[in-house]
């Protein structure tokens, strides 16, 4: 028997659902068609911004981004996903409207990573979803009853790629103003 060799190390940031929800979200995907190449509930998350893979992660490496953490202030808001769209190698939940609180804190992180030096993965680009499980198929779009949580909280990930672990190794709670619901006022 083979064994996937480690190809490296992914650094991310991330929401990540509650595990009681992400539990729930893992059992009603039980239609899902390839049960092995299921996410597990405690790897159900939104990538907020990505960065290119490592050999290594270096302790400087990982103090850099606890900085950006750190630095990034945002408040807790409402993500509601309501569509699950299979590609030609994935099945994820998508919203069907854009969260304007979570593009901020995406613009937030990815100037707070550039100011530091660090480059996006080459190939990412910011597109809210939730991947539930990689398969061969055709590609769909459905419907399905909203799936949501406030996002109190992000989270810096230590994906161990190829081996299936998820580390993680910062969490920042939401807790700051939303700057646009103080300019109603």
């Amino acid at each position: 028997m083979f064994h996937r060799p480690i190809t490296g190390h992914r650094l991310f940031f991330a929401i990540r659902p509650p595990l009681s929800l992400a539990r729930q979200i893992a059992a009603a995907a039980s239609w899902f068609d390839v049960p092995e190449q299921k996410r597990r509930p405690e790897h159900l998350h939104v990538a907020i911004d990505i960065l290119e893979d490592h050999d290594r992660v270096s302790t400087a490496l990982e103090r850099d981004l606890k900085a950006i953490g750190d630095a990034v202030e945002a408040a807790p808001f409402a993500l509601q996903f309501d569509t699950a769209v299979g590609s030609d190698r994935s099945i994820a939940l998508r919203p069907r409207r854009e969260s304007a609180s979570l593009a901020a804190l995406h613009q937030r992180i990815a100037v707070a990573r550039e100011s530091a030096g660090l480059r996006a993965r080459a190939d990412y680009r910011f597109s809210p979803h939730m991947t539930l499980g990689y398969r061969d198929g055709a590609p769909f779009t459905q419907d399905i009853a909203p799936i949501g949580w406030t996002a109190d909280a992000f989270v810096l990930v230590h994906s161990h790629v190829g081996r299936a672990r998820h580390d993680v190794i910062g969490r920042w709670l939401l807790n700051g103003n939303d700057d646009r619901q103080l300019a109603l006022f």
